[in-house]
């Protein structure tokens, strides 16, 4: 009974989609941040897990306003992956989810730190003694290093990916 009420396939390809992020979104944190790999991996899936979990409880707060017709295409798209004129909707919901988890993603990264560095003041640097003269001047080389540069990489480049291989399912699905 529970096999035919249960959307198992929605399931699995949301804890996929949740492994496949915290796999990209840590190594661009290890690389962008210089954090180590326990470390990227432990804030992505802090960040990913709560953010999938809010997403969800959203998701079915808003559904129970919506008109039975569009709650009806809605959930049926989710959880049978059919419909084709829902699209559009999906397309600008899609859109604000991820402006919208980027901006938690963002600020849940901050207060992780705060909590993890107690709030600690940053050292002043000590005067090491007199500059040394060079002979080249450094390289300009492109770098992140903020937060908020290095969590809109990787956010985007791991919906980038997340999309594509949805897409391909779709693809896939359809030619069957």
């Amino acid at each position: 009974m529970i096999a035919s009420v249960f959307p198992f396939r929605t399931v699995l390809v949301q804890i996929f989609i949740v492994f496949l992020a915290i796999a990209i979104e840590s190594w661009f944190l290890q690389k962008l941040l210089k954090l180590g790999p326990k470390t990227s991996v432990e804030y992505t899936a802090i960040l990913n897990l709560s953010c999938t979990c809010v997403g969800w409880l959203v998701f079915f707060g808003i559904e129970s306003v919506l008109s039975k017709d569009f709650r009806e295409r809605l959930i049926g798209y989710i959880l049978l992956g059919g419909g084709e004129d829902i699209y559009a909707p999906i397309t600008m919901i899609a859109l604000s989810i991820l402006a919208v988890t980027f901006l938690a993603k963002w600020k849940g990264l901050e207060f992780i730190e705060n909590m993890v560095s107690g709030n600690k003041k940053a050292s002043v640097p000590q005067f090491l003694g007199p500059a040394t003269l060079t002979k080249r001047p450094p390289k300009k080389a492109f770098r992140v290093t903020t937060q908020f540069g290095a969590l809109l990489i990787s956010h985007t480049v791991s919906n980038i990916i997340i999309l594509t291989v949805l897409f391909l399912q779709s693809v896939s699905n359809s030619n069957l």
